[in-house]
């Protein structure tokens, strides 16, 4: 009898141990170990209706994720809901209505910041983005925004230049990262010691080949003393050039004051194609240690914020592990100006 009870008891626990296994959150970091934590360098609180899921959320995703810090930024741009339109657009290529600027969502950001306790607000570093890039009253809009809600921004961006099918929607003349209405702007960033996060495609997709590399390579040359930060190594859908890891050594190699992001397709494209990273950029990494950083690039919704960010697990098994480290966390302090 007693042994009947004995094994019975035991049937019982291991059976209480599968279940746990298989209930228990796929994304608690409790329940997952990670080798390296990260900061992410690159999401956006909104989308392009300036909805998101809410701060609260976002912070219990990091923490999910093995998260510490995160680069926030609001959506300059925001989806017009034509009146003919029955469904409305949430994403900019949801169909042919255009976007239009919008300067309210550097408040959006900082009131949903302002309400945090010191704690969670301490790991958030938010940028400043709500101004139009060809308009010459852009820097009167930073300025604003840095007296409304000072000892706040820590950065500007992610400012957009070239990108893709959203330059065409956008209202307006094409902004590019060296037009004359942008160096008050690099001029302020240099002396508020402020980096810029610049989305601005390299080439087109027709062409696929760095068609406005010019445009971006101006823009660094002329500003030495302005940090930038080039999103998405200049990459976009359907831009595949021939080309892309010889270019990027030389840049590094000749401006000091480059950096670069690796977050949304460029990763998947042409970094870790099939989840294998490639040799060659493996190298760059390994040879400019300190130029580069990971981020998720989220716009406004974080229900896969954990598979996005964690995706670069792969990445940082193949670096070595100094290199790893100043990837997934590290470099983001070295850019950024110390609170």
């Amino acid at each position: 009898m007693k042994k009947t009870i004995l094994i019975i008891a035991v049937l019982l626990v291991c059976t209480s141990q599968i279940f746990a296994q298989n209930t228990e959150s796929p994304n608690s970091v409790e329940n997952k170990k990670y080798n390296y934590r990260i900061n992410d360098i690159h999401c956006h609180y909104v989308d392009f209706i300036q909805n998101t899921d809410g701060i609260d959320v976002l912070l219990k995703q990091m923490d999910h994720a093995a998260v510490d810090n995160i680069v926030l930024f609001g959506l300059s741009v925001t989806k017009l809901w034509t009146d003919f339109d029955r469904e409305r657009p949430t994403y900019y290529d949801d169909n042919d209505a255009p976007v239009y600027y919008y300067a309210f969502t550097d408040v959006i950001l900082a009131e949903a910041i302002k309400k945090l306790p010191k704690k969670q607000k301490d790991r958030i570093y938010p940028m400043i983005c709500g101004f139009n890039p060809v308009d010459k009253n852009g820097l009167d809009h930073i300025k604003r925004m840095v007296e409304m809600y000072p000892d706040l921004w820590v950065g500007i961006g992610e400012v957009f230049f070239r990108h893709d099918d959203l330059t065409r929607m956008t209202y307006g003349r094409n902004p590019t990262a060296n037009c004359t209405s942008m160096e008050p702007i690099y001029q302020y960033a240099a002396e508020k010691n402020l980096p810029i996060w610049i989305h601005s495609d390299i080439g087109d997709p027709v062409a696929n080949k760095p068609t406005f590399l010019y445009e971006m390579e101006e823009a660094i040359k002329n500003n030495p003393k302005t940090k930038i930060v080039w999103c998405h190594v200049g990459n976009t859908r359907g831009v595949d050039f021939e080309g892309l890891d010889e270019t990027t050594i030389r840049l590094l190699n000749t401006y000091p004051n480059l950096y670069y992001d690796i977050s949304w397709v460029v990763f998947e494209q042409i970094i870790a194609p099939n989840g294998k990273p490639d040799p060659k950029w493996i190298a760059i990494f390994e040879q400019f240690p300190t130029r580069f950083m990971v981020g998720t690039d989220k716009i406004g919704g974080f229900s896969d914020y954990v598979q996005t960010i964690r995706k670069y697990d792969v990445l940082f098994d193949a670096l070595t592990p100094e290199t790893a480290k100043r990837l997934a966390s590290e470099n983001m302090f070295e850019l950024l100006p110390k609170r």
